[in-house]
């Protein structure tokens, strides 16, 4: 064989070994990780979870920016407003973290109540309405909880993936329960959401890892979607998210996947 196609030969082996040699690495990597995430949701109760929560918005500044919290809605927030909103007057805000979505939806005209189980970035959102003249108001809501009083809304939207911070099946279905009385006939109300289009390997080596260490426990049993990113998310596929708001009696209105999410919902 002439010397130059045996270099060129060689050249080709050599780096289809290396993408070998990446994917069992990766797949290793995977395992481990997977494992790690069970063993955390194993052994953290519900308030370790809650506070890891609490670590992360408070570590970064990001969503306590000005910038970030002006920039308005989403691009794939604003078509669903649009469709879904368009005749309401009053909506509520859930998970309204640093104020984004009310700011942007008082700025369209409606009247907006915000609700938020972060202290820091109430008192960072309130600053900022008042900063910006706007009426609206983001008072703080313990977690998965909603108002005591209920008020009628034109519609309801739970904050940016916040429905997936959400721990367990049990607590969502009964915040999505306590949430039906507050929408009007015909209102809708907008979840954004983590998505998958299936379970993976890894959904099953967490659940049963960290299923091993709840059982010692007794506390209700990891479910497949669950990970730790540092802090608890849940990932939804299409056929779960809609079967937990179907259980609460909501009827499906649409449904769209733009990287994350969105689903909307009516009584």
């Amino acid at each position: 064989m002439a010397y130059y196609k045996f270099v060129a030969k060689l050249s080709h082996l050599s780096f289809r070994c290396l993408e070998r040699i990446n994917t069992f690495n990766q797949h290793i990597i995977n395992f481990i990780h997977a494992v790690q995430t069970g063993f955390w949701l194993g052994v953290m109760g519900e308030k370790s979870l809650d506070y890891s929560d609490d670590l992360t918005y408070n570590s970064t500044k990001f969503y306590r920016e000005d910038k970030y919290n002006l920039s308005g809605l989403y691009e794939w927030e604003k078509p669903m407003i649009q469709k879904h909103f368009i005749k309401a007057k009053n909506i509520m805000v859930i998970a309204a973290g640093g104020g984004r979505e009310v700011v942007a939806l008082a700025k369209m005209g409606y009247e907006v109540d915000g609700y938020e189980c972060n202290t820091n970035l109430v008192d960072y959102a309130t600053g900022l309405l008042t900063k910006n003249g706007i009426k609206s108001t983001i008072k703080y809501l313990p977690r998965n909880r909603v108002p005591d009083e209920i008020k009628k809304y034109d519609g309801i939207i739970i904050g940016w993936g916040a429905y997936s911070f959400m721990t367990g099946s049990k607590t969502r279905l009964a915040f999505l329960s306590d949430l039906y009385p507050f929408l009007n006939k015909g209102a809708s109300l907008m979840i954004s959401f983590l998505y998958t289009k299936k379970r993976t390997r890894s959904d099953k080596i967490i659940s049963k890892v960290s299923n091993f260490f709840r059982f010692f426990t007794g506390r209700e049993k990891t479910e497949s979607g669950d990970r730790l990113i540092p802090d608890y998310m849940h990932y939804f596929t299409e056929e779960e998210i809609k079967a937990e708001l179907t259980r609460c009696n909501y009827k499906i209105k649409d449904f769209k996947i733009m990287g994350d999410g969105c689903i909307i919902a009516g009584n």
